[in-house]
């Protein structure tokens, strides 16, 4: 059995670490794997041996020419009626109809490469066909379906291509077209598939549970000594608040070293803000690295606690996961999937928008509460094995979708 991936970058640059831990997985369950990147920017990852990479254009932003367009006029019509069937109102489709109008273009353009290049190769029997997310990819792959009715895929969703607050104007485009041709959704989260049902209870049955995971690197090392050592990684844009962290650390009495993983707008400004804490706080600033140099951190340096204060997630986020299999205790705020692995033996859930004043409050009764036992960072590592083991998730999902 062959799969089909379907990604936004992978396995080019940073993005999309999450499927280092799904992908030798995958490729142990399948002959073979070609990987589909909508576009190459950065340098490629290492793969496994049965696994290759397709990049299909040159140009990702290649539009259909307009005859050929004509040419598929039904399939413009549907297009059109889904963007008008699901925009939230009219000033939304109105301010938004010139960018869309080219992405009709564009997505039509990579839907007619697929089809022409790609599925002469395909038969349901022998291959499966995986969307990573459920966006750009699923409506091409729904053009394609228009086209070659044989065609069957399932996607994952997330966080942005779950809800529609984290998308100008709260608006997923073509949303009933993909939602139309697509076979099922693995949501990420719990939450992201009561959203999902909420959202289209019609379709409830094709929103199913599958959670990511971690891959298992053993317990981290562990010195009570001073200073308090707290880690964080997430880009550094609004909606992670990685500012608001820097406010939090200022307000600590004790003395603490932070390390962060990941760049990203808001770099000059964190880094402004970090001039300004007291010498007591020490910090480093790791910018954008590869996921093996963070997996290498928590297996080689001391890690007290790990900080996630986003307040727009998507599912159970895969940097709390990987710090957890480590055993180290978290401290994060209540956002998208974040509570299922927020339980009491795995650190301390705060309210979605938790003020700088929480959080520095936390961190200042660290090391007198329980969190800074050797006993509570076992039941940390335990809660994940038990819940987000990348061997056990990921092998559960390929039974389901090979079943």
């Amino acid at each position: 059995m062959e799969l089909w991936l379907f990604t936004t970058r992978f396995p080019f640059g940073f993005r999309e670490a999450f499927l280092e831990n799904e992908l030798p997985i995958l490729c142990e369950r399948f002959e073979r794997v070609v990987i589909f990147p909508e576009n190459r920017d950065g340098a490629p990852r290492e793969l496994p041996s049965n696994c290759e990479v397709r990049v299909l254009m040159d140009d990702r932003f290649a539009t259909m020419s307009f005859g050929m367009m004509l040419q598929r006029f039904p399939l413009v019509i549907r297009l059109l009626r889904s963007l008008w069937s699901d925009a939230p109102s009219y000033k939304a489709f109105r301010m938004q109809w010139p960018t869309l109008r080219s992405r009709i273009a564009q997505l039509m353009q990579r839907a007619r490469v697929v089809e022409e290049e790609v599925m002469p190769a395909y038969d349901p029997a022998t291959v499966k066909v995986y969307a990573y997310w459920t966006h750009d990819w699923v409506t091409v792959l729904g053009m394609v379906r228009t086209r070659v009715p044989r065609l069957r895929f399932f996607s994952r969703a997330h966080g942005y291509d779950v809800y529609e607050e984290q998308n100008r104007d709260r608006w997923i485009p073509f949303r009933r077209f993909q939602l139309q041709h697509v076979g099922q959704v693995y949501c990420a989260s719990r939450s992201a598939q009561e959203h999902l049902r909420a959202v289209h209870p019609a379709l409830a049955s094709k929103f199913e549970l599958a959670m990511l995971g971690t891959s298992d690197h053993g317990a981290g090392p562990h010195d009570p000594s001073d200073p308090l050592k707290v880690v964080s990684c997430s880009f550094l844009i609004p909606r992670k608040r990685v500012l608001m962290l820097v406010e939090a650390l200022s307000m600590v009495e004790r003395p603490v070293h932070w390390t962060h993983f990941g760049g990203g707008e808001e770099e000059d400004a964190v880094r402004a803000a970090v001039a300004r804490c007291p010498q007591h706080i020490s910090v480093d600033l790791r910018g954008m690295v590869l996921n093996k140099k963070i997996i290498a951190h928590y297996k080689s340096k001391p890690v007290d606690v790990f900080v996630h204060l986003s307040h727009l997630e998507g599912g159970v986020a895969i940097a709390i996961q990987e710090a957890a299999s480590f055993g180290i205790p978290v401290i994060a705020t209540d956002s998208g999937g974040v509570r299922e692995i927020m339980r009491p033996g795995t650190g301390v859930l705060l309210p979605r928008m938790a003020t700088a004043r929480e959080v520095a409050e936390q961190l200042n009764g660290f090391k007198d509460g329980p969190m800074y036992t050797v006993e509570f960072r076992e039941g940390v590592r335990r809660t994940w094995n038990e819940n987000f083991n990348a061997q056990v998730t990921f092998h559960r999902f390929v039974d389901r979708i090979l079943a």
